[in-house]
Formats: structure tokens, sequence, C-alpha cells
């Protein structure tokens, strides 16, 4: 996909691996929409990135990605600004092993609803234009995260799900790509207060010895999920030594 022209909305858009993704695909000649439950930050981003990209290429709108009726209000106000969407990025999320059925709603279920919204707004069979849908998961949702159960969980839900849609065969009458984006820990803020994870201290030895992956290299793998054609039903690991990665997935021949 070209982005130049193209629309991409992003929850969790305000700051973090969001607002680099815009950043992006603005230099790029895109549309974005960022929704974040931020206000202030959402409003301030948005400001930001209009005075370097213009007034009518950056909208701003609060989402609480929990909140069905808000999230399908603000994904309808942008396709009322811009006429479509033809990339959604669903990339808010949550760590905090304490509040696990928040953590769910926010990482799992809200990405199953801007999925199916996003689907079911691109669908060319079903009079849309086609487009691609990225999901955020995890490195910690591809194995074993002791200090995050819950989150890691919600993070393998995320690319179950998203490999399970791209293998629908109307997916290629639909022409939607999907994608996850799997990236180890990455200094955006994420890891603020260690009351949200079990086992902290053993935690914070194992960060001391992690090199964190760079914001850049999340949003380069984002990037090739927008611009490479070939890319569908894959996770894009981002390690900080290995950069971005294709894992592929073992498809099941759908006859």
């Amino acid at each position: 996909m070209q982005l130049k022209d193209k629309v991409v909305f992003i929850t969790g858009g305000a700051q973090g691996f969001g607002r680099g993704v815009a950043e992006a695909v603005l230099k790029k000649g895109a549309k974005v929409c960022l929704a974040d439950i931020n206000e202030d930050q959402g409003e301030a981003t948005a400001k930001e990135l209009q005075t370097s990209s213009g007034d009518d290429n950056v909208f701003f709108v609060k989402c609480d990605v929990t909140n069905v009726p808000e999230f399908e209000d603000a994904f309808k106000a942008a396709v009322s600004k811009f006429g479509h969407v033809d990339v959604m990025c669903n990339n808010a999320g949550m760590l905090d092993e304490r509040k696990w059925e928040k953590v769910l709603e926010i990482n799992f279920i809200a990405v199953v609803r801007g999925t199916m919204m996003a689907l079911n707004h691109m669908r060319k069979d079903k009079g849309g234009r086609g487009g691609v849908i990225i999901n955020t998961a995890s490195i910690a949702g591809l194995m074993p995260f002791l200090w995050g159960p819950v989150y890691g969980a919600s993070k393998s839900a995320i690319y179950h799900f998203t490999s399970s849609w791209a293998q629908n065969p109307e997916m290629k009458a639909a022409e939607v790509r999907l994608a996850t984006i799997c990236p180890t820990g990455a200094k955006t803020g994420f890891y603020n207060s260690l009351d949200q994870i079990i086992q902290a201290e053993h935690f914070m030895q194992v960060l001391e010895q992690t090199e964190f992956c760079t914001v850049d290299q999340v949003v380069e793998a984002f990037l090739l999920a927008m611009e490479d054609d070939t890319i569908n039903g894959i996770a894009l690991t981002v390690r900080a030594k290995e950069g971005v990665e294709k894992m592929k997935l073992s498809m099941v021949p759908v006859e």
C-alpha cells in the first residue's frame, strides 16, 4: 500500500508507539486520526503534528476503547472527516495485573471490536476500499511472561485472533490484510509503576540485563506491515539487536 493520501486510525495515538506511527505516516503523505483516552495529551499531540503536517491532515478524538458507543463514534468521526479509513492500528494497551479484567477489556476485547469495525468498513466485497488492520501485541504473547500472566495472555490472544482472521478465505475478496506487531520492551513510560506487575524485584533485575527496542524500530515494523502487500497473518517481532523480523505462520490449507 502506498501511504500517500491514505487515512490511518490509531488508538493509543497520543504518545509512545501510536505517536511515532502517526509522525511516520504523516511524513509519507497520509492523514491521521489519533484516538486516545488522554484528552489533554491527545490534543497537545494533535496540535504539534498539525503544525508540522497541516491542520487538515491530523484529527484527534477522545476515545475510551472499552466504551463501546465512544469507540464506535470515534471511528465514525474519522470516516466523517476523511471519507474513509484505510489503515486501522489497534494500539491502545495496558499492563496492570491488579486490574486484570480491565487489561483484558483494553488489550483484547477492544482489539476485537476495533478489528471488526475496521473490517466491516474496509471490505471491498461489501462496498469498501480494502485496507490493512494492524494489532499491537507483544513478545510477551509469544512466550511465558511470569511478571504479567494476564497481560501475556491478552497479547497471545491478539496474535491468534489476528492470524486466524487473516486465514479466512473471504479476506482475498475483501482485500483486507491483517498483521500483528510484537515488540520487546521499549522505553515509552509503559513500565512507570512496578506495582502493576508480579515479582517486581525480579523483573527489575531482568530489565537491567535487557536491551530495550526503540520506538523507531517499532514504527519500522508498522510501516512494513502497511506498505508490504505480501504481509498477511504474520507477526512482526521487534527486538533491539535483531530489529524487525517476520514470524511465519503455518496456515491450514483451505480447499
